[in-house]
């Protein structure tokens, strides 16, 4: 073997080996987290600690913009149309003690970073908005799961409690434009938590529109 074809064999060596080992020290620093029933964890980008990056909850613009958009309230009465053919608005604000994270429709696709939670307890808020349509109703979901001593359990929260029938409210009926409602959850104590939070709005004709989820992580000190 040359001395030229031997030099490139060693540096290809090396090479592989210093991969090998930065990629070895990422997955020994890296905890796993509990799943989702249908596999997700919200883990695509690394998660900030309780209020989020400045621009948490985004969908165009600043989270100040978003969170501005939730705060000035749509006030009236409209009727039902006989025919409605656009989806509301869905809104959703997360309170963990910090800066509020506020996250709207449509669902994005790929999850916004984890909330890490510093401690077992959050407020939502979720919000409907239909100014031509009018509102049927509006829901806190929350799905998450636990690990407690190894053993990892599903979890599903709702406010109000699902429900079968389906919402559609007669024409001519008069409906408010915004309806919303606010759920204190708490998480269990002493337990690894990973879920996310949504807000799910129908309006009067049926439509459905659900929020971007806000992710969630908990983990005891």
């Amino acid at each position: 073997m040359s001395p030229k074809v031997e030099r490139v064999r060693s540096a290809a060596i090396v090479a592989a080996l210093l991969c090998l080992a930065a990629c070895g020290g990422d997955d020994a620093a890296r905890e796993p987290v509990p799943t989702l029933a249908n596999g997700e964890t919200g883990a695509a980008t690394p998660e900030p600690r309780v209020a989020g990056p400045p621009d948490a909850g985004t969908r165009a613009g600043h989270g100040a913009d978003l969170a501005a958009q939730f705060e000035q309230p749509a006030r009236g009465i409209v009727r039902v149309p006989a025919r409605d053919t656009t989806p509301p608005l869905a809104m959703l604000r997360l309170d963990a003690g910090g800066t509020p994270v506020v996250h709207a429709s449509p669902v994005q696709p790929q999850p916004r970073p984890a909330l890490r939670l510093t401690r077992p307890r959050f407020s939502a808020t979720a919000l409907i908005r239909d100014g031509d349509g009018g509102t049927g109703r509006i829901r806190v979901s929350v799905v998450y799961t636990t690990r407690c001593d190894g053993v990892d359990q599903q979890h599903g929260d709702y406010f109000p409690p699902a429900q079968i029938e389906s919402i559609k409210i007669a024409p001519g009926a008069r409906v408010p434009v915004q309806r919303e409602r606010t759920a204190d959850v708490r998480l269990p104590d002493g337990c690894d938590v990973n879920g996310k939070v949504f807000a799910e709005a129908t309006n009067a004709a049926g439509l459905e529109a659900f929020s971007d989820p806000i992710w969630f992580r908990y983990a005891p000190a």
